[in-house]
């Protein structure tokens, strides 16, 4: 007998995996669980948000019982190709890009992005492209990728892993698992990540060219180079649509996933200026009155806070921000000189005030009032850049209504 812990998008998933398998199972959530849903039990799978240190895990281990998230769960199952997409930042771009870039091959998109893994099985998907967080990853025991990717790693989620070294080692535990015959695609500009200790064969992206003993991508002008020792290809990317660098990073690390799927040079090129960016992801919303308004509602790091502002570096931006701190020193806004006002909303918004300190700052006690007082200040030529870099849940259900709501109040103001 299989124990579900939670009810959610994934929860329901694997409910109906194993229902249409005939597989026993019951579905609890902290609602409805009892320790006595544990006596005929033998595995536990859990659904991604369940901390570690929640009592399922206890009470589980006190019995014997396996206790796997639902990652594992469907690799043990899973007869395919696989490839895992990580990192602080950027996650879900890149794996959507990656899906782009292999869209002959029909692919499976999913993870904590899309729909959950199990549904590749049900589809007897033979490649899938899995966005992992450190919340997945930790729960898995013998998942192995055929290439995996590591995008960035900054300290995130502290309020699920209590530690950052907790953090740090959920990231690299796939990177552990590889083996020789499996790939690593890897940023180079970040150290910590440029010096991973892993078996498989590894390839770099950087922003900057990279040393020649060393295969990979970089970006050069217009152009990405991909290089390997056996030969070098450029790739021209004037016509790639997303706004900023950070992008470029995400781009790099999907076109090099690619190649090594055997995707050709030619057709990668041919595909990256119709690559549309997900919604709430530095979104272009409209212009009022001179004034650009972007949607960055998918932020909930102040790295990704930092990089929706690094790509307006020639205009004065307006940004609003906040919801519920994640860890993260805000202090660095401080230094972008084109930072004209920063609005606070959410539950921590004194708490992200303290840290900023210098610039213009407004404490809002809503959405609206902060982009009405925004676009009050703005002139024409200027960015309302709402990039929150917290989570949601203190005022909405999720990003998405978050981005939405934001939209709404931008198209309330003409």
């Amino acid at each position: 007998m299989i124990l579900i812990y939670g009810k959610g998008k994934t929860g329901k998933a694997l409910s109906n995996y194993m229902s249409s398998s005939s597989i026993p199972h019951i579905i609890r959530d902290d609602e409805d669980f009892q320790e006595k849903d544990l006596d005929q039990v033998n595995t536990v799978v859990i659904s991604p948000g369940i901390p570690f240190y929640h009592k399922i895990y206890r009470l589980s281990r006190k019995r014997g019982i396996e206790v796997i998230g639902d990652i594992e769960y469907a690799y043990r199952l899973y007869r395919g190709c696989l490839i895992a997409v990580t990192g602080t930042d950027g996650k879900s771009t890149t794996t959507h890009i990656i899906g782009q870039l292999l869209k002959e091959k029909n692919p499976f998109v999913g993870g904590n992005y899309g729909e959950p893994f199990i549904n590749a099985v049900k589809e007897n998907k033979k490649l899938s492209v899995l966005e992992l967080s450190s919340f997945q990853i930790y729960s898995t025991k013998t998942f192995r990728p055929n290439t995996a990717v590591l995008l960035n790693v900054a300290v995130d989620h502290l309020d699920w892993h209590k530690r950052k070294s907790h953090y740090y080692l959920s990231k690299y535990k796939i990177f552990k698992r590889l083996e020789k015959h499996n790939t690593a695609v890897l940023n180079f500009d970040q150290e910590i990540i440029r010096n991973l200790k892993t078996r498989a064969k590894k390839y770099y992206f950087s922003v900057e060219r990279l040393p020649s003993n060393y295969e990979g991508i970089y970006f050069c002008g217009n152009s990405l180079i991909l290089k390997t020792y056996r030969n070098i290809n450029r790739i021209d990317i004037s016509d790639f649509k997303l706004k900023g660098l950070h992008n470029i990073q995400n781009l790099m690390a999907s076109v090099m996933t690619a190649y090594i799927s055997g995707v050709p040079i030619w057709e990668i090129e041919r595909k990256i200026p119709r690559i549309k960016p997900l919604p709430f992801r530095i979104q272009y919303v409209k212009t009022i009155g001179g004034v650009e308004f972007y949607n960055d509602s998918k932020s909930t790091t102040v790295q990704s806070v930092v990089k929706a502002v690094e790509s307006f570096p020639d205009k004065n931006v307006f940004l609003i921000l906040g919801g519920i701190y994640k860890g993260g020193d805000f202090s660095v806004l401080k230094e972008f000189e084109n930072l004209k006002g920063v609005f606070i909303i959410g539950r921590d918004k004194r708490v992200i005030k303290n840290m900023i300190k210098e610039k213009n700052i407004y404490l809002c006690d809503s959405l609206d009032t902060a982009v009405k007082e925004a676009y009050k200040r703005a002139e024409m030529g200027d960015v309302v850049l709402f990039s929150p870099g917290c989570s949601s849940f203190d005022m909405f259900k999720n990003y998405m209504e978050r981005g939405e709501k934001f939209n709404k109040i931008v198209e309330s103001l003409e």
